[in-house]
């Protein structure tokens, strides 16, 4: 079955050096074969994401703890949590933008 947004193949032989210098430098980008091929062709630039890709659901964890911290001291009103939460929840999502917009630029 054919990708209607790539309908074209693409097939081409390489030595057995060439093959495992490809898929040495494959594996240390973190991509697949095609993205990592379409990347070098294109002028990408080739940037190996794994470590921050660890970060996403660590992000989200520190916004759902955060979340849930905000709606307990609403509830029990112990500190002036209008003034302090809303400046770490800024931070977090900042962080979080940054690194939404950094891998929005690598796919």
């Amino acid at each position: 079955m054919a990708n209607k947004s790539r309908p074209k193949q693409l097939s081409f032989r390489v030595s057995e050096e060439e093959w495992e210098l490809l898929q040495q430098k494959i594996s240390e980008s973190g991509m697949n074969q095609q993205r990592y091929i379409l990347s070098c062709v294109l002028g990408k630039e080739i940037v190996n994401t794994d470590g921050i890709k660890e970060i996403v659901p660590e992000l989200k964890r520190q916004g759902t703890n955060l979340n849930q911290i905000a709606q307990r001291l609403n509830e029990r009103g112990y500190i002036d949590y209008k003034k302090e939460l809303p400046t770490v929840l800024d931070e977090v999502k900042i962080v979080w933008q940054s690194l939404r917009q950094y891998l929005q630029k690598l796919g």
